[in-house]
């Protein structure tokens, strides 16, 4: 090959290479001229969970997927929509305007950066403001409804509980008060019943007298009368000592009912303080480490991108200058007339 086709070639590709970086160059200032202005908005949460000491690595996947739901819940439209409602409820005379939200975690910890971009500074301040505000307000409710869920059954029993502890403690004075207590029960017990014996010792003593007076009825007649007035009364006092008795069961029962109402009240009532408890020390946290920082304009650096689009315009327009090359120097030249013979 020549040296003119050599240097043909050469100027060719060199003649693609400018062009093409020139143009590369061109759109990449253009991109940057016409990108409308950002603006970005910096702020922090931190989180953390209740350490499990049995199983890390259960613990460390139980904290992924912590650490992942509050990236997701952070950066879902439904968080977007709660924190533009709160803008326009507290600031009504700032314009709507788009903010884009991005969450990172920092590395080896559990604090989230979360970034806000977008075209208006003031409002896109206000906005990572009010996400913060509705995502820290939206975890509270979560807790609260699952609090709510699991202490609703137990709440419920210790209504119950507690209406059937008042039930029999209303049922104990009852009886209590028509019994005249239990002491006076028990006095009146202790009284009849050596009244009792001592009746039935009489009747006893009257039977054997009466016994062998058979054929003497007028010395039987006030022995019998006398002896039917003792069984008589002893009739009654059976009947009074039956009653006491039976009063003073149902005291008992009452009073045994009432003891085990207010145990199963009292473990009950614990039971719900230790759930509260429970959900007070809160096995996970999140809470704003830092609020939204002052919107700062985002300014790209022009110098990578304008070198990029130069070196790749520059690549394909040699590319392009050498396919050229090839075609033009590869290319028969003109045929020339021979040279008459003299």
């Amino acid at each position: 090959m020549s040296t003119s086709r050599i240097l043909f070639r050469l100027i060719i590709i060199l003649g693609g290479a400018f062009v093409g970086a020139s143009i590369g160059t061109v759109l990449q200032a253009r991109r940057i001229t016409t990108k409308p202005q950002e603006f970005r908005s910096l702020a922090k949460l931190v989180a953390g969970g209740q350490m499990v000491f049995n199983d890390s690595i259960i613990w460390r996947e139980q904290q992924q997927d912590f650490y992942g739901t509050i990236i997701e819940t952070i950066e879902s439209a439904e968080m977007k929509r709660r924190a533009m409602e709160r803008v326009k409820a507290l600031n009504p005379d700032l314009q709507d305007s788009d903010v884009e939200i991005r969450v990172a975690q920092t590395k080896g910890s559990a604090i989230f950066n979360i970034l806000a971009t977008g075209a208006e500074p003031k409002y896109t301040r206000i906005f990572l403001d009010a996400l913060l505000d509705e995502f820290i307000s939206f975890r509270q409710s979560v807790r609260e409804q699952a609090q709510g869920k699991v202490l609703q059954k137990f709440l419920q029993e210790v209504v119950t509980r507690q209406k059937s502890m008042e039930d029999s403690a209303e049922k104990l004075e009852k009886a209590r008060a028509q019994g005249a207590g239990t002491l006076s029960v028990r006095s009146d017990l202790e009284r009849l019943v050596p009244r009792l014996n001592s009746q039935r010792n009489q009747r006893d003593d009257l039977r054997l007298k009466i016994k062998p007076m058979t054929n003497d009825a007028s010395s039987r007649a006030p022995l019998q009368t006398q002896l039917e007035a003792i069984e008589s009364e002893i009739r009654d006092i059976e009947k009074d000592l039956d009653r006491r008795e039976a009063s003073l069961d149902e005291l008992k029962t009452l009073q045994e009912k009432l003891e085990t109402d207010k145990l199963a009240y009292e473990k009950l009532f614990e039971q719900v303080e230790k759930i509260q408890s429970v959900f007070n020390s809160a096995s996970d946290y999140v809470a704003i480490q830092e609020r939204a920082t002052p919107a700062f304009e985002n300014v790209e650096d022009w110098r990578l991108p304008i070198a990029v689009g130069a070196g790749g315009g520059a690549l394909l327009g040699g590319l392009i200058g050498l396919v050229l090359s090839l075609i033009l120097v590869r290319a028969p030249g003109p045929q020339q007339s021979p040279t008459a013979v003299c």
